[in-house]
């Protein structure tokens, strides 16, 4: 864990307080985990920018400049004095994209914080999969893994249900209505359905070692009677815990049950 030391800033209105710089740790790739001061006020622009390794940050609740999480691709959790650490991943996924709006930190954790963050994902949801392609593959920029408008808006999709899932583990403050369409989403995108399989791909590439995601997946009916038996053939032995919640989950205690698995 890396504490930041702390410099005077002049704000806008010509304030002076304690704070980190801009710039100050741009660009520092194997920083895993920052500490900000409690005697922090304000954070300055891109002051961890670039900062490509930063899994966790801890500070406290001060204002940010702009862009001060860009490009932390590899943000997990981001910690802040006074607002429950439950919050630290949905915290830590707003920092990611560099929603600024989601980052401030006198209203994080409040229920009309919780309902500005659903409003965001659903947005997301609703895009069509192809937003932003025709801007992104003439800059290379290929966030979804190809310039293939067929890989790009499949990348889209398994991205929606990355968040879906993401804020169903983490439901503090979920509404009803929001959660229904977060399920809706896995649930029609799980193996063996018409409009793509990229919710069950996402679990079996990504977390099929994370019972948190595999649980959330199959709570949401990513499982069913139709696809039970293909899902569970498609998990490979490697992660045999998972195929024996998937079994538990599909009444797999039957003979006949398992007679069907190619096991």
């Amino acid at each position: 864990m890396t504490t930041i030391e702390l410099s005077t800033i002049t704000l806008p209105d010509g304030s002076d307080v304690l704070g980190i710089g801009k710039k100050a740790m741009l660009g520092q790739g194997r920083l895993k985990s920052i500490t900000v001061p409690e005697e922090a006020r304000f954070i300055d622009d891109w002051a961890f920018a670039g900062c490509t390794g930063l899994e966790e940050v801890t500070m406290p609740r001060c204002a940010l400049g702009r862009g001060v999480f860009k490009d932390c691709r590899s943000l997990k959790h981001v910690f802040v004095k006074g607002i429950e650490d439950d919050i630290s991943v949905l915290l830590a996924e707003v920092a990611r994209q560099d929603i600024t709006y989601l980052l401030d930190m006198e209203k994080a954790g409040s229920a009309e914080w919780y309902e500005l963050w659903d409003a965001w994902l659903l947005r997301f949801i609703e895009e069509d999969d192809a937003e932003g392609y025709s801007g992104q593959v003439p800059c290379g920029e290929e966030d979804y893994g190809s310039s293939d408008i067929a890989a790009y808006e499949s990348g889209r999709r398994r991205e929606k249900a990355r968040r879906c899932l993401l804020r169903l583990i983490n439901s503090e403050g979920l509404k009803e209505d929001t959660q229904k369409i977060c399920e809706a989403f896995i649930a029609d995108h799980t193996i063996g359905s018409k409009a793509g399989e990229e919710a069950w791909q996402l679990i079996l590439e990504r977390f099929g070692e994370e019972e948190a995601w595999y649980t959330a997946f199959a709570d949401a009916g990513g499982i069913n009677e139709e696809n039970c038996i293909a899902l569970i053939d498609s998990i490979p032995d490697s992660l045999s815990r998972m195929k024996a919640f998937f079994i538990r989950r599909a009444g797999g205690g039957t003979k006949d049950f398992l007679s069907e698995l190619d096991i």
